[in-house]
């Protein structure tokens, strides 16, 4: 798994400096487009700050979240073109597509296609925990099971997500809770 510490962006981040996070992430990513840490935490920042604007006291005046939310499309799909076969992509975006396929398209089409993401990352490392947590999670029959998922994901979680940005910060907020 990546090590998601990126000093500058978790600094604009942590300070709530939106614009200038954005900014700073979509020069990096226009200049490397081919850079997997790039292209996902540029599109975590877009998806987080757009679904969770609310609580995080986010208005329309702060930031564009009509631009955050196309900019989370073409992201996605050029992430597709390059990285379909890359665990991080597949376990990240299909993460985050399971959570709210409509901000990707059409419901159907995109839970599916969620849902495939987080299956083929357990298929490509099937002894990571976070994959295989995130896999299993998308399936409502199965709580009972994951206990012992959890427990791995926990022992984990300080390593898998270095540093202080939004994506280290949500990832080891959710599965510390469980």
């Amino acid at each position: 798994m990546i090590d998601w510490t990126w000093t500058e962006v978790d600094q604009l981040e942590k300070l709530e400096k939106w614009n200038e996070a954005k900014r700073y992430l979509l020069n990096s990513w226009r200049q490397h487009p081919e850079d997997l840490k790039t292209v996902i935490r540029l599109g975590f920042f877009c998806w987080y700050v757009t679904f969770e604007h609310g609580p995080l006291g986010i208005t329309e005046n702060d930031i564009d979240i009509e631009e955050l939310e196309s900019l989370l499309k073409e992201v996605t799909h050029d992430g597709l073109r390059h990285f379909m076969n890359h665990e991080d992509f597949l376990w990240c975006f299909g993460y985050m597509v399971s959570m709210t396929p409509y901000y990707f398209g059409e419901y159907n089409e995109w839970e599916e296609k969620g849902a495939y993401m987080l299956r083929r990352a357990h298929e490509l490392c099937p002894n990571e925990p976070i994959y295989a947590y995130s896999y299993l999670g998308s399936f409502s029959n199965v709580y009972g099971t994951r206990e012992n998922e959890l427990q791995q994901v926990q022992n984990v979680l300080e390593d898998r997500f270095k540093g202080e940005g939004l994506l280290s910060d949500y990832f080891k907020s959710i599965y510390a809770q469980g």
